[in-house]
């Protein structure tokens, strides 16, 4: 499902990027650089099938994305 999320990214990157410039006011330069950098993290999720993905932190997501999950206490919740 993945792979075929990436394909379709890369066949519509002019596409989603004059979106992104209509909807957000981007130019299109900096919309290519959105779609981009989406396709950075497609790419690596798609390649994490062996990682297990046991870490609290994922480095390198994308040039300069790194994600790191923190834990912190909420206080009393109702559900």
């Amino acid at each position: 499902v993945m792979l075929s999320f990436q394909a379709l990214i890369r066949q519509h990157q002019q596409d989603l990027a004059h979106l992104i410039t209509a909807e957000q006011g981007k130019t299109l330069a900096d919309g290519m650089g959105d779609v981009f950098r989406g396709l950075e993290v497609v790419e690596n999720t798609c390649g994490m099938g062996g990682m297990g993905l046991a870490g609290e932190s994922l480095m390198g997501l994308g040039t300069g994305i790194d994600c790191v999950s923190y834990r912190q206490p909420l206080g009393v919740c109702a559900g």
